[in-house]
């Protein structure tokens, strides 16, 4: 394996993304750019500097057809990684990488099967109210978590969280794709069409991850380093939502990589 840098990372991660845009277009299937990388749009006219992944959000009435039609159209060295034929994105979310390429995650510390990906989530509605809304990402957060616990092995926990991790895989072994099944079919189940509300449940924000539609508004083309993607309407609320003083470049020990080593085979 041939090791790869930061700067060859985002020409991959600019393949993978075309090649969803592209499908997304001709198949009139909506989508937004989320979090980083919604972020870097805006900041930087593309990829935050540091940043090794790409994050996208599709409406969930979209989200089976999209798996069907990626399956069918993508090159043969990308695939679409999902809780049903991988073993290691467990997530009720996909991830469509290059497997030429592999990654070492930075949580299992470790070459995995998987290669430089971007992150597609499904974006769901909410309650009826901001409260019931809130009260659900909550509940929906807690089984997150639980989950987060059965699958990081324990001894890469410290304090108390390791011996949590103990417990919840001493409670629930190998249950996870059950579990993650059952969120997906109570999240489907509560939220209703009329909420106002779009929600990534998966997203790494929690709460802040509850936008009003209005936000989200129509698909709306930006420039990524010479390529076009589609992001939120109204990206200063959003961004303002999730980051606070967006435009602020955060301190020297924030800038952090999700993967530590990075590959190609040879």
């Amino acid at each position: 394996m041939k090791p790869i840098d930061i700067d060859e990372c985002h020409t991959i991660l600019l393949s993978i993304a075309t090649g969803f845009d592209k499908i997304c277009r001709n198949h009139r299937i909506p989508y937004y750019m989320l979090g980083g990388t919604m972020l870097g749009a805006v900041r930087h006219k593309g990829f935050i500097p540091w940043d090794d992944d790409m994050d996208f959000g599709v409406p969930r009435k979209y989200f089976a057809r999209l798996i069907d039609v990626l399956s069918k159209e993508l090159p043969e060295y990308m695939r679409v990684l999902m809780l049903e034929n991988d073993g290691f994105t467990v997530s009720n979310y996909i991830k469509i990488d290059d497997n030429r390429t592999y990654i070492a995650d930075y949580w299992l510390n470790q070459v995995t099967k998987i290669g430089v990906n971007i992150d597609v989530f499904p974006l769901d509605e909410g309650l009826k109210t901001t409260f019931q809304t809130r009260m659900f990402v909550s509940y929906i957060l807690f089984l997150l978590a639980i989950k987060d616990f059965i699958c990081i092995e324990s001894d890469k926990r410290k304090g108390m969280k390791k011996h949590f991790a103990r417990l919840f895989r001493f409670l629930f072994p190998r249950k996870i794709n059950k579990l993650l099944k059952y969120i997906d079919r109570c999240i489907m189940k509560r939220t209703v069409t009329d909420s106002g509300f779009c929600v990534n449940f998966y997203g790494k924000w929690g709460r802040k991850e509850i936008v009003t539609k209005r936000i989200f508004g129509t698909p709306t083309a930006y420039d990524f380093d010479g390529c076009t993607f589609y992001g939120v309407e109204d990206a200063d609320a959003y961004l303002t939502q999730l980051y606070g003083d967006y435009m602020q470049l955060p301190p020297e020990c924030e800038k952090t990589v999700h993967a530590t080593e990075m590959y190609v085979k040879k």
